[in-house]
């Protein structure tokens, strides 16, 4: 790593505090026009946590990617290519992309089954109880307190290691700035402002593309590149990979990471209540199209990192100047950040802390909405307040994301202190979280899943991971040390825990004994309205009552679905005909980039030649091209309409 900070500690705080109050005020601005010349307001319960349930395909997909692309998705992608070749990337990508393109499938089932929902621990105590409720509740809060922490470690270590700036001053000053807009805004305000980073994120991508395969006097093609890179691998081969190559796909550290990444990435997607809050905020006829678009554009991100900053820090090493790097300082992701400081100087430091700050703030932004709707609507409402008003869930829910700005802060310091760096979080993720994959989608796709699979697969399936993972360390390293425990096999036998674990348990236990749940009880839910009280147009049923309920109807959602009913307007036969074409549709991606592309690349005792190489890094501007297009353009155009009339307001010519 450099010896010195190729900027002033000056311009870390400028950009901390400045920036970060920057965009807090642009985003108050926009919660005042939303709320002096639109039908939305901030205050009501619904927009605060849910975005009024109608937020249009461009700025959910907007949302899905800007809260999906971390520090972590930029800097451990990259870390994945400089480790283990051009395969790194890819698999980094498919690992995030499968998640929320099968997402799109469950959102469906989530506007078809629980529509009226705002967090998914509400439908879980409807259909399993307080026992249920609970251990949903501990799946998403684990998973949004390790995501928060990893998110500000890797942006904690990118800022100090680039301005010299107290690790443990970023930790804590990051999270100000997010929480001041997030507790005014709400969601919707989360969505402009994943909308607006995003756009300067993808274009500081681009820069940093066409630097290395166009402009650069270092690299500046793919052909140079490629050969830096067959320099690197004699002197630095890859062990596993066909004759040590960084660019090739035959790599069986790549295969482990490629399961591993897939395992995390489910977790993750399924126990972050961001991801549910996005689904249940978007418009119904949408939002299955959204969460696809989503998926299909972020996978962009981590392949252009890990395709033009990890391989180009790798390629770099062979230059005598180039910054040493020790394993923390990779585990940390510092190779992505020394690659562009070295390629574009203090211009690139600048950058590079923009893009890292940008996703810091956008990705925590959306753990910060996400967590603090958990904490209001399924501790503060469900357990101490059960009448409480939508004024007094938006004041909570403010409460909710100051205290997590705290938290996250000292709970990331924690990790800085112990020595937990970025690389260990990412594979620990998967062990903490995996084991809800199966209950918590299921809760949404199977009437017959049960309590006692729901508890015992999500609860019990943690348990089984955890012990496997520990066990594994003792076994493959002698001893329990931070070291032994981010070890790629020991993490593997964990992930693979947590998800068989997790299934096993769920399925078998329901299959046993199945639950034969009727939807109608989670399709009318109450819902806590704008003017503060509970919506009963829909027979008034509350949550505490149908969950009591020990009979069930034996209802079979078919046949209601044949029928034609409608639900809060919702068409149930076009909501089973959405889940079907995007089941397929997924169906049909995960077969292509999973083993259509990698496994016959992977078969084949191939190194990329210089040609093949160029095309891969043709393929990646044109995907990063079309990611550009779906969260800078498709928002404006979806919109035109309201940004016009708001445009006409402001200016006072609106007749």
């Amino acid at each position: 790593m450099s010896s010195s900070p190729p900027l002033p500690q000056g311009v870390g705080y400028a950009v901390v505090l400045g920036l970060g109050l920057f965009f807090a005020l642009m985003m108050n601005v926009i919660s005042w026009i939303q709320l002096k010349f639109s039908d939305f307001s901030p205050n009501a319960a619904s927009e605060f946590s849910a975005a009024s349930r109608s937020l249009k395909t461009g700025l959910v997909v907007a949302g899905i990617i800007s809260s999906w692309t971390w520090s972590l998705t930029l800097l451990q992608s990259a870390t994945q290519s400089y480790n283990m070749g051009v395969s790194g990337g890819w698999w980094y990508a498919v690992g995030g992309t499968l998640q929320i393109a099968v997402f799109s499938v469950i959102a469906s089932k989530v506007k078809m089954n629980a529509n009226r929902a705002t967090t998914f621990p509400e439908v879980a105590y409807i259909r399993f109880g307080t026992a249920g409720h609970l251990a949903f509740l501990w799946c998403g809060l684990v998973c949004n307190a390790i995501v928060s922490a990893c998110i500000l470690l890797g942006g904690g270590t990118v800022v100090s290691t680039l301005t010299g700036m107290d690790a443990y001053a970023a930790l804590f000053l990051i999270p100000v700035g997010v929480s001041i807009y997030v507790a005014t805004g709400g969601l919707r305000a989360t969505f402009i402002s994943d909308a607006t980073h995003t756009f300067f994120l993808i274009g500081i991508l681009l820069c940093f593309s066409f630097t290395v395969f166009a402009s650069s006097d270092v690299i500046g093609s793919p052909r140079k590149l490629a050969e830096l890179l067959a320099l690197a691998a004699e002197s630095h081969p890859v062990e596993g990979n066909y004759h040590g190559s960084y660019l090739t796909f035959r790599s069986r550290p790549g295969a482990i990471f490629a399961v591993q990444s897939i395992i995390t990435g489910f977790g993750l997607v399924t126990c972050d209540q961001g991801y549910w809050s996005r689904a249940i905020a978007s418009n119904p006829s949408t939002t299955a199209k959204a969460y696809f678009l989503g998926g299909f554009a972020w996978f962009s991100i981590p392949f252009t990192c890990g395709t033009s900053l990890g391989l180009s820090a790798r390629a770099l090493g062979t230059f005598s100047d180039f910054p040493a790097l020790s394993a923390f300082d990779v585990s940390a992701g510092l190779a992505a950040v020394e690659a562009v400081t070295y390629l574009l100087g203090k211009a690139g430091a600048v950058l590079m802390l923009l893009l890292v700050f940008l996703s810091v703030t956008s990705a925590l932004s959306a753990e910060m909405i996400a967590t603090s709707t958990l904490l209001s609507y399924d501790v503060y409402r469900h357990y101490f307040r059960p009448k409480a008003t939508s004024t007094e869930l938006v004041t909570a829910s403010r409460v909710f994301i100051v205290f997590w700005a705290i938290f996250s802060g000292a709970l990331a310091s924690v990790f800085h202190a112990v020595g937990i760096s970025l690389g260990w979080l990412f594979y620990f993720l998967g062990v903490s979280t995996a084991s809800g994959v199966f209950p918590i989608a299921l809760t949404f796709l199977w009437k017959d899943l049960s309590t006692a699979g729901a508890v015992a697969g999500s609860i019990g399936g943690m348990a089984i991971a955890l012990v496997v993972w520990l066990a594994t360390a003792k076994g493959i390293g002698g001893e329990i040390t931070v070291d032994t425990l981010s070890d790629q096999w020991v993490s593997f036998a964990g992930n693979a825990a947590a998800i068989i674990s997790g299934g096993i348990l769920s399925i078998g236990l329901s299959l046993w004994r199945p639950a034969n749940f009727d939807w109608e009880k989670t399709r009318r839910m109450e819902v806590i309205g704008g003017d503060g009280n509970s919506d009963e147009d829909a027979s008034g049923s509350s949550s505490v009552g149908e969950a009591d309920e020990k009979e069930k109807s034996g209802a079979d959602e078919p046949v209601e679905v044949e029928a034609g009913r409608n639900v809060d307007g919702l068409d149930l036969r076009a909501l089973q005909h959405t889940y079907r074409v995007y089941g397929l549709i997924f169906i049909v991606l995960t077969l292509i980039i999973t083993f259509i592309i990698p496994v016959p690349l992977g078969a084949s005792p191939y190194i990329f030649s210089h040609k093949f190489f160029a095309g891969v890094v043709g393929i990646m501007f044109v995907w990063l091209f079309l990611a550009t297009f779906l969260v800078v353009f498709l928002p404006i155009i979806e919109s035109r309409h309201a940004l016009i009339r708001i445009t006409r307001h402001i200016l006072g010519r609106q007749q």
